[in-house]
């Protein structure tokens, strides 16, 4: 037996609008089961409220702003319980009544892919996105320290950048002293990939008491000696003597005096004393 061309077709329609049907009902629920993350574009839409519809980007902190409520932290959430939220914020408040939330992600970004991870001191810790073709974002190590608020005052100017590349882990040495004066803040060398993870530990320190104006603690400079970390505690004061200058060190975990001339180096955490002179 065969069958018309118009026949064919008559056939075919529902059989396609099944497959539709299951192919979108499929990608809703991948949606719905995956948890939204930073760089996820949504449209937040609230059933009779027309004025409140908004399409926005899921910021680096997890958060939207939505209209009436102000800041909504969505980021980590399944969409329903994204939904859920908002509904509360919504009624709780007083803004709507028994509000109905549909929210719709019109843009996936995989975290891995198109996002980095700055740690350690830095005023805002935490993941940030990837410059795209059509997303605003960090590209470099300058870019992303600078999305992350800049560094804290005890930052070291030396970091830590560690690069997952299939099975292959990859971590690089960075300093950030070194990459101003070589102007190489810009470079490809330090152009970001996604899942990259940045850490800048706290400074190294030195400590400074005796005959000095201004004693305490300080950062270490690389290659420091002691006749250059004197000056960072104003000078040694008019009882003091370059000649009556000890570092206290730990070296193999024990504490040793260790009497120094003004070209020695200053390392880690040593505490250098200027003795009073009685001359």
């Amino acid at each position: 037996m065969t069958h018309s061309p118009s026949r064919i077709k008559i056939l075919l329609v529902p059989f396609f609008m099944f497959f539709v049907t299951l192919l979108t009902s499929f990608q809703a629920s991948a949606v719905d089961a995956r948890s939204l993350s930073v760089g996820d574009v949504v449209k937040i839409s609230v059933y009779g409220q027309s004025d409140l519809t908004t399409v926005t980007r899921i910021s680096e902190n997890n958060s939207i702003n939505f209209p009436l409520i102000g800041e909504v932290v969505i980021g980590g959430l399944s969409v329903g319980t994204a939904e859920d939220l908002i509904e509360h914020q919504l009624s709780s408040k007083g803004f709507v009544k028994n509000p109905q939330v549909n929210l719709f992600v019109e843009q996936l970004f995989q975290t891995l892919n198109n996002t980095v991870t700055i740690l350690g001191h830095v005023e805002k810790p935490g993941n940030y996105v990837l410059q795209g073709a059509s997303v605003e974002g960090v590209r470099t190590l300058v870019h992303l320290i600078a999305a992350a608020g800049g560094l804290r005052p005890e930052a070291s100017n030396k970091g830590i950048l560690t690069r997952v590349d299939g099975k292959n882990r990859e971590r690089f040495n960075f300093d950030l002293y070194e990459m101003v004066n070589k102007g190489t803040l810009e470079s490809a060398e330090y152009k970001l990939q996604g899942g990259d993870v940045v850490y800048i530990p706290e400074m190294d320190v030195f400590y400074i008491y005796g005959q000095v104006q201004q004693p305490g603690r300080y950062r270490l400079e690389q290659g420091m000696r002691v006749m250059q970390a004197l000056p960072v505690a104003g000078g040694i004061t008019d009882h003091g003597s370059e000649k009556g200058i000890q570092i206290q060190r730990n070296v193999n975990g024990k504490i040793k005096t260790l009497d120094v001339n003004p070209t020695d180096e200053v390392l880690k955490d040593d505490v250098v004393y200027v003795k009073e002179s009685f001359f």
